[in-house]
């Protein structure tokens, strides 16, 4: 058993406490789902567990923590490490080789393990994961997704009895995302693991959780059953939204839980104009692009079109290959084929030219954090664009991405969330004409994603181009006014956003699944539901 009493713990250099009279008892063999705002100290309770805070992070710590026997406090991480397996929110940091296998079994060599056995230990994990095929793969070819694969791998290789995971599907597609987690909660069952996850996609995490706790954006938390703690929550996925706007009792934590009450039948159908087809000049355009990495075709013959004044989302598998459209486009890869940028051959203009008018967020914020504070972060980004703003300019921008209390913070210091923020706002603050977005949302929160739709619609209303590549598939249908949807280096669909999210199954929005057949696909669709 987990049992955690009034912890409270702060970080170094600090006068807030980050939990504030924390209290939660976890059963063997169940998974807890750790929601709440970003900030909120989630990934912060998760180190408590394994022993890094306060061991690694420093600061001050009061209360008690018993895992299965072991006072994290008091045994320090080697000790943890025999019964806690952890795979952080940004796995790519955790890594130590860069072959599969040799990461794997990493963690096996530090406990000894003789050779014969460790090699069994891999081959069982990498079948069990359906990762056979990247036994051998170098670790900075994979995708994100597969990174994060990789990094589960790692944690589960030695058979602990507590398996953390600090939101372990952010990185994957839909239907990669719920066979992960199918396994992970046939791992619950098959050795009695006790699992804790964070996830701000509480969609995805429902339907698994035996028990929910939600932390406040001050530090408290409060546990229970799912159904009863999803009550008292404000940031709820869309089929909680839509069950306590329309009377739904108990909550129904996934679709097939959802009464087949037919409301929809006694209304008036919304089917969303698709719009027509744009004959405008685009801002960006691809002629036959097709990229070959390593003799693998990851790109084949692509034509996309972006254009001005746009939200355009780009979904698609794992390993579809969306991250190398942005890049090429960029000119970051190299290609065969034709790439335009304002109706010049991406070739003649050159990186430099590329890049005035060109804003890019990679998956991973850290890539562009490197001053030593948010506010520096922006100064240097107008610097190098030769701009000049007053101090006081920059607080009001920053204001808009929720930045303004963190501006003088150490950017790396802070939550995954406001990071990705913190990142976007220093690749936007020079008023960029094309801004390209690879998983921005990985990290936030619903309150975060509801800001930063109204400010990516608020871009495209100045007449802006924007590409998003996401897998998160409910923030996708808020934002899109098209969408294209990549499969195997392919373009598989491109048109409106009612289509791609209600005909395609496997990026069907949890409106969609309840309301077949209506055109709906985000709740403010349902005219009951306003």
């Amino acid at each position: 058993m987990i049992n955690i009493s009034h912890l409270f713990y702060q970080y170094p250099n600090t006068d807030n406490d980050v939990l504030k009279d924390v209290s939660l008892t976890i059963s063997p063999g169940t998974l807890t789902l750790i929601s709440g705002p970003s900030g909120s100290g989630k990934s912060t309770l998760l180190r408590c567990i394994n022993g890094l805070v306060p061991h690694f992070s420093g600061g001050l710590i009061a209360g008690e923590i018993d895992v299965f026997g072991s006072n994290p406090i008091i045994d320090g991480t080697k000790e943890m490490s025999r019964k806690v397996g952890m795979v952080f929110q940004e796995p790519e940091t955790q890594f130590v080789y860069d072959i599969v296998e040799d990461e794997i079994a990493f963690s096996l060599e530090n406990f000894g393990i003789p050779r014969k056995i460790m090699h069994q230990q891999v081959s069982t994990v990498l079948k069990n994961l359906g990762l056979c095929h990247f036994r051998q793969r170098k670790i900075h070819t994979l995708s994100g997704g597969e990174k994060q694969k990789i990094a589960i791998a790692s944690a589960l290789v030695h058979h602990p009895k507590v398996l953390i995971l600090d939101e372990p599907t952010s990185q994957l597609d839909p239907i990669a995302a719920a066979n992960m987690l199918d396994f992970i909660a046939s791992l619950k069952s098959k050795l009695g693991l006790t699992i804790l996850i964070t996830e701000h996609r509480l969609e995805r995490l429902l339907p698994y959780a035996d028990l929910l706790a939600d932390l406040s954006p001050d530090g408290r938390l409060e546990s229970g059953s799912p159904e009863e703690i999803l009550m008292h929550m404000d940031q709820v996925p869309p089929i909680i939204s839509i069950a306590k706007q329309i009377g739904v009792k108990p909550l129904p934590l996934k679709i097939e839980d959802f009464p087949n009450l037919e409301l929809h039948r006694e209304l008036n159908i919304i089917q969303k104009d698709p719009g027509e087809i744009n004959t405008q000049t685009p801002v960006i355009s691809t002629q036959n692009l097709t990229v070959n990495i390593n003799m693998t075709k990851i790109l084949d013959h692509i034509d996309f079109r972006l254009y001005e004044g746009e939200i355009h989302t780009l979904i698609g598998k794992n390993g579809a290959g969306k991250t190398t459209l942005l890049r090429s486009m960029m000119g970051l890869t190299p290609y065969e084929g034709r790439i335009q940028i304002f109706s010049h051959d991406a070739d003649e203009l050159g990186f430099r030219k590329v890049i005035q008018n060109l804003a890019y967020l990679p998956q991973n914020p850290n890539d562009l954090l490197f001053a030593e504070s948010v506010l520096v972060e922006m100064q240097i980004t107008l610097r190098n664009h030769q701009i000049h703003r007053e101090i006081s300019e920059i607080q009001g921008f920053l204001a808009r991405f929720g930045l303004e209390e963190v501006s003088e913070r150490y950017p790396r210091d802070l939550s995954v969330g406001e990071r990705q923020r913190t990142a976007l706002a220093a690749i936007t603050i020079h008023e960029p004409e094309i801004i390209f977005l690879d998983e921005p949302t990985r990290g936030m929160d619903y309150e975060a994603k509801n800001t930063l739709k109204d400010q990516l619609i608020e871009w495209r209303d100045q007449k802006k181009a924007i590409l998003v590549v996401t897998h998160d598939v409910e923030f996708a249908a808020l934002i899109a006014d098209r969408v294209t949807i990549l499969d195997k280096g392919e373009i598989l669909f491109t048109g409106s956003p009612k289509t791609a999210f209600t005909q395609f199954s496997e990026f069907q929005t949890q409106t969609a699944a309840l309301f077949p057949e209506t055109g709906w696909f985000t709740p403010d669709d349902i005219p009951f539901s306003k």
